[in-house]
């Protein structure tokens, strides 16, 4: 394709250099894959013990009266364990941003060899695998960095409510007014359980009260009464249809879309450097140009497009410059006239004397 960049191949001491290198790199990548493998089975290890921690807490809540008896002697030892969770929160954080750094990185370098080969040796053997290799890294470090950045949204979740909880709770005992609703919401949840029906009489008036708080700005929406119901006659306002399947497929990997715009900014994606033109995408066609300039060429001779319409007449036209160009003439009615006919209403010279629609 003359869409990429023809070099005679260089010395081929130069290529198995090259080939070694490549070499080094995938066995760097496989020990990487294997690191990662342990660091998530020692989150997975990390969360059992998290969950059996909470199990206990709840055993030792159901032993007896001493609880709060042993709670209050453990709160300075709370204190600092949940000092060390929340930096190693953030020690995870930053080793998690630096990971991802790391596997932009090492995509970048394989990259960079791709466009040093293709300097150095053309289009060859060596360049087209390592082309593969680059597609199937790319593949590979879109999956990891977004596992990655699900860890870290759960990370950065996590440190914000704790930094809510710590500045919310403040309290002249520092950390132990935490400890305190903590408790609180224990004998919450065993008067609740203790009450049984009763409590239901306690929600409702607890709801009634907030209705009550409520001022009626006359946006809430009224309820409909059965009776309303009934009356209501449905009405089909319109039937939605399956769309069509999009007409203009992609001549390297067959996809489809619905217009010229999509289909050219697609073609970017299956050049590992960004040409200056490109070809057009169907068959038998043989123009070539640069992005805005081949959208145009496919929206006026393929996808028959016509987005812009005159603000004087029913005209449409492919492009803007048509656009302008025709709205121009409605300016100058000294020397430009326009076809009355419906079906034609095209501009003549008045020298001319008529439209051309005439004489066919």
């Amino acid at each position: 394709s003359s869409s990429f960049l023809r070099v005679q191949a260089g010395p081929r001491s130069n290529q198995k250099d090259v080939v070694d290198i490549m070499k080094d790199i995938e066995v760097l990548l496989e020990e990487n894959e294997g690191v990662d493998k342990k660091i998530d089975l020692l989150m997975i290890k990390k969360k059992e013990n998290s969950k059996k921690m909470s199990g206990l807490v709840g055993k030792v809540k159901r032993m007896g009266d001493d609880y709060d008896k042993v709670m209050d002697e453990q709160e300075d030892d709370d204190e600092s364990q949940e000092g060390g969770n929340l930096t190693s929160l953030r020690d995870e954080e930053v080793f998690l941003v630096q990971r991802i750094e790391e596997s932009t990185r090492n995509l970048m370098d394989h990259e960079k060899l791709l466009q040093d080969l293709e300097v150095e040796g053309g289009q060859n053997q060596n360049w087209y695998k390592q082309f593969e290799n680059v597609m199937k890294f790319r593949a590979i470090h879109k999956k990891y960095k977004e596992s990655k950045e699900m860890r870290l949204k759960a990370i950065r979740h996590e440190l914000r409510i704790e930094h809510v909880m710590e500045s919310g709770v403040g309290t002249s005992r520092g950390g132990r007014g935490k400890k305190k609703v903590l408790k609180e919401k224990f004998i919450t949840k065993e008067a609740v359980s203790d009450a049984g029906p009763s409590s239901s009489k306690t929600s409702f008036a607890s709801k009634r009260k907030i209705n009550e708080s409520v001022v009626d700005c006359g946006l809430i929406p009224k309820k409909i009464s059965r009776m309303e119901k009934d009356a209501m006659v449905p009405t089909v306002l319109k039937r939605e249809e399956d769309s069509p399947p999009n007409p203009y497929e992609c001549n390297f990997c067959h996809l489809s879309f619905t217009s010229a715009a999509p289909l050219v900014i697609h073609l970017e994606k299956h050049y590992a450097k960004v040409p200056e033109k490109f070809e057009c995408p169907f068959s038998n066609c043989g123009f070539s140009a640069n992005v805005e300039n081949l959208t145009k060429h496919v929206r006026a001779k393929h996808t028959k497009e016509q987005l812009f319409t005159c603000s004087s007449c029913p005209i449409k036209f492919h492009t803007m410059h048509a656009k302008m160009s025709h709205e121009k003439k409605h300016s100058q009615p000294t020397v430009w006239a326009q076809c009355g006919k419906a079906a034609c209403l095209r501009f003549y010279q008045l020298a001319k004397g008529s439209c051309r629609c005439g004489k066919k």
